[in-house]
C-alpha cells in the first residue's frame, strides 16, 4: 500500500512541476510579447519622425528652389558641352586571336599561398 501512496505522491509532484513550468513559460511569453510591442512602437515612432523630416526637407526644397540633383543639369553653353564630353569616347576593344590561358585549379592556388607564407 505504501508503494501506491509513494507513486501517487510522486505523480502529484510531477503534475505540480509541470503546471509550474507551464505558468512560467506563459509568463515569459507575455513578457516577450510586451517587450516586442514596446520595441515595435519605438520603431514606428522613429519611422514617423523620419517621414516627417523627409517631408519637411522636400517642402524646403520646393520653397527655396535649390536642388542637389545634378542628373538633369546641362552645361551653360555649347562650348562647355563640347569641353564636357571631350575625351570620353569609348576606346575600341582589342580582338584576341589566341584563347586565354587556362586558370589553375583553386586548390593549387591555395597550396602555393600556404607554401609562400613566411609565418
Amino acid at each position: 500500500m505504501t508503494d501506491i501512496a509513494g507513486m501517487k505522491a510522486e505523480l502529484d509532484g510531477l503534475v505540480r512541476e509541470q503546471a509550474d513550468r507551464r505558468a512560467l513559460r506563459e509568463q515569459q511569453g507575455e513578457e516577450i510579447k510586451a517587450r516586442s510591442h514596446e520595441y515595435m512602437t519605438k520603431q514606428v515612432q522613429a519611422a514617423e519622425r523620419y517621414v516627417q523630416h523627409v517631408r519637411e526637407m522636400a517642402q524646403r526644397k520646393t520653397k527655396s528652389g535649390w536642388s542637389t540633383d545634378r542628373s538633369q543639369s546641362e552645361p551653360a553653353s555649347a562650348f562647355a558641352a563640347e569641353e564636357y564630353t571631350a575625351g570620353f569616347e569609348p576606346a575600341p576593344r582589342p580582338v584576341r586571336d589566341e584563347p586565354r590561358p587556362a586558370r589553375r585549379p583553386r586548390a593549387a592556388v591555395e597550396e602555393d599561398e600556404d607554401f609562400n607564407n613566411p609565418w
